[in-house]
């Protein structure tokens, strides 16, 4: 296939987070984080991140609203890697709903056969669950995405590393990012731009108490802009859910 994602280590900025309770989560969230890119000129460029969210029969991606402003729906492109290919957008019947005053929008299928590979390849997330979570501050968040920085080419393929970042809440939309951190594994890094991440769930880690590694993920925001070395910026799930009432 011509994308890859390759292996990361999880980092933190402003948080503790238990190694052994980094690693599961970041190996749940890229099973949840959806890649999508555009082609340009024939050539694969990293774009922003989606989840695949689920509303019954129907499938969408949810994502920052402005990346349409950036790409026609028809340039999209998103791996699916459990099949080694790629699903090319403008070959299947979708629709774009946007949030008339947050930056977040979802990219409806029409097809049940798109929406079913999808579901075959990404771990899709129940929307309307979501629509019941209780809106509280927590501790620690987790952001999951696909820096463009990160991005490779090495004989015909894009191979990209992703980013799991853990941080702190700074206030109700913004968490803490700075130009360096610590992976869980001990080592300072540099910190990637976050250009390619658009989009990204931001999920609350609440431990439940009963193991190292066990915990509750609940979604908290979108994530839609950043301000290397100073923060993140979300718009809040329930931007998300509202536009289910606006779907049609």
């Amino acid at each position: 296939m011509p994308w890859q994602a390759v292996e990361t280590v999880p980092f933190r900025v402003g948080a503790d987070v238990d190694p052994a309770l980094a690693s599961a989560i970041r190996d749940a969230l890229l099973r949840r984080a959806v890649p999508l890119s555009r082609l340009v000129d024939g050539r694969l460029e990293p774009l922003a991140t989606a989840s695949l969210v689920i509303d019954g029969a129907d499938r969408a991606l949810l994502t920052a609203a402005h990346i349409f402003e950036q790409a026609s729906v028809g340039d999209l492109v998103i791996p699916l890697p459990r099949e080694g290919r790629l699903l090319t957008v403008r070959s299947t019947r979708t629709r774009v709903v946007a949030h008339p005053e947050l930056d977040v929008a979802m990219l409806w299928f029409s097809d049940r056969t798109p929406g079913a590979r999808l579901c075959a390849n990404w771990t899709a997330c129940p929307l309307r669950e979501w629509c019941g979570h209780d809106v509280r501050p927590a501790t620690l968040y987790a952001i999951a995405g696909y820096p463009a920085a990160n991005m490779r080419r090495a004989d015909g393929c894009v191979h990209v590393k992703p980013a799991v970042l853990f941080t702190g809440a700074l206030d109700d939309v913004r968490y803490a990012y700075a130009r360096t951190a610590l992976r869980v594994d001990g080592f300072e890094i540099q910190t990637p731009e976050l250009d390619g991440v658009s989009g990204a769930t931001v999920w609350a880690v609440e431990p439940t108490g009963s193991g190292s590694i066990d915990c509750v993920l609940r979604p908290a925001a979108i994530q839609v802009a950043f301000h290397h070395g100073r923060h993140v910026r979300g718009e809040p799930i329930a931007g998300a859910t509202d536009l289910l009432a606006r779907r049609h």
